[in-house]
C-alpha cells in the first residue's frame, strides 16, 4: 500500500523523488562503507557514524557485554602514513587515560587488517557544527553553556600537561542528555614538550582548523599554550551566537585572508550580529579572543567561571535533535 502525504507537507513529487533518491544513496554508501570495515575481534559493526579524512567511526556491539561502542578505525590506504598513524596512536593513547565528564571515553585500542582502530563510549546526539548548520545560531544561554562545559573538559586535559589545539564546533559533541563532549585529541601536544609536535608533524605543516586558530598558531603553530584553546573557545563562542565564526565572510576566503586577519584583522562586534547578547558578554568574548594571549584569559577553568552567569537556565537537551530552521 503506498503511504499518503499529506497536502501541505512541503514536498512536490520532484523533491520527494529526490529525496528518496538521497536516501538510496545514502543507504548505499552506508552499505559499503560497512563493508569496508575489517572484523574487528570482539565487536560487530552495525553501522556508519562518520567519515572523514583520516578515519572511519562505526557503531558497533560488543559481543560480550552488548555493550554499544564507537569504533574509530584509521581509512584504508592510509595505515602506513606514519604521520597519520602516529596522531592516531596519540588519541588512543590519550582517550584510553583521560576520563573527565566533558571528554570522550575510550576503552580499548587494537589493530585489524593492518589498520589501528579505537573502541570508545557511544555518544549519542549532535556534534555542534550539526547542529548549527541544521537550526541556526544558539540562544545566549544555551551558546554559554556549551562552552561552559567545554571548557572544563580543556582545563582537565590543561592539568594532564595538555593542550588541544584544535577546539571547534565539530569536535564538541551535546549528548541527548545536554552533556557536551570534547573529542579528536589528534592534534594535542603535552606542554612541557616542546618539540612533541614535530615528531608528528612535518616542519613547516599547519596544525588547526583556519576559522578557529590562534594568532601565534598561525605564526608558530608549535609554539602555543593553553591560551590557544582560549582563542579557539573564543571562536567557537562567536560561531554559536553569530552562526559563523569570526573571519568567515567576504573578504576571508583564502586560508592567508583568514591567517593575516587571526593577527591583525579586529574581530567584527558580535552585538552587530547579535543585539541581544548582553554588553559583559561581549566584553567576556572580546576578552577570549585577544590578538595578544597575554591579555587572554589564563586557562579555560577562568573562562568557565567567566560564562556561568550568562548560562543560567539552559536548556541544552532539548536542542538534540531540533528541527531544522525554513529557509527565508
Amino acid at each position: 500500500m503506498t503511504p499518503l502525504l499529506p497536502a501541505d507537507c512541503g514536498f512536490s513529487p520532484t523533491v520527494l523523488s529526490a529525496t528518496i533518491s538521497s536516501f538510496r544513496q545514502a543507504r548505499a554508501y552506508g552499505r559499503a562503507a560497512v563493508q569496508d570495515a575489517p572484523a574487528l575481534p570482539g565487536y560487530k559493526v552495525l553501522g556508519v557514524l562518520g567519515r572523514g579524512g583520516m578515519a572511519t567511526v562505526y557503531k558497533a556491539r560488543q559481543l560480550g557485554t552488548k555493550r554499544l561502542v564507537a569504533v574509530k578505525v584509521i581509512n584504508r590506504g592510509l595505515a602506513g602514513d606514519g604521520e597519520i598513524v602516529a596522531r592516531f596512536r596519540q588519541e588512543q593513547a590519550l582517550g584510553a587515560r583521560l576520563r573527565h565528564p566533558n571528554l570522550i571515553p575510550a576503552y580499548e585500542v587494537g589493530r585489524a587488517a593492518g589498520r589501528p582502530y579505537l573502541v570508545m563510549e557511544l555518544v549519542e546526539g549532535d556534534n555542534l557544527d550539526e547542529l548549527l548548520g541544521r537550526s541556526g545560531p544558539l540562544p545566549v544561554a544555551e551558546a554559554c553553556e556549551v562552552i561552559r562545559q567545554a571548557a572544563l573538559g580543556l582545563q582537565h586535559l590543561y592539568e594532564h600537561g595538555l593542550v588541544h589545539r584544535d577546539v571547534k564546533p565539530s569536535n564538541l559533541m551535546l549528548t541527548t542528555g545536554g552533556e557536551v563532549k570534547v573529542f579528536d585529541l589528534g592534534l594535542a601536544r603535552r606542554l612541557l614538550e616542546p618539540d612533541a609536535g614535530e615528531r608528528i608533524t612535518s616542519q613547516g605543516q599547519f596544525l588547526g582548523t583556519l576559522d578557529y586558530v590562534a594568532p601565534e598558531q598561525c605564526t608558530d603553530p608549535h609554539a602555543v599554550d593553553i591560551r590557544a584553546d582560549v582563542y579557539g573557545l573564543g571562536c567557537t563562542l562567536y560561531d554559536l551566537l553569530a552562526g559563523r565564526p569570526p573571519f568567515a565572510r567576504p573578504g576571508y576566503e583564502s586560508a592567508f585572508q583568514k591567517m593575516k586577519a587571526h593577527v591583525e584583522a579586529p574581530v567584527p562586534p558580535i552585538r552587530e550580529s547579535r543585539p541581544d547578547v548582553p554588553e559583559r558578554l561581549a566584553t567576556v568574548l572580546g576578552r577570549m579572543l585577544a590578538k595578544d594571549r597575554a591579555g587572554r584569559f589564563a586557562d579555560p577553568a577562568d573562562v568557565a567561571r567567566a560564562v556561568q552567569p550568562f548560562a543560567a537556565g539552559a536548556e541544552l537537551a532539548v536542542l538534540v535533535g531540533a528541527p531544522a530552521v525554513p529557509a527565508a
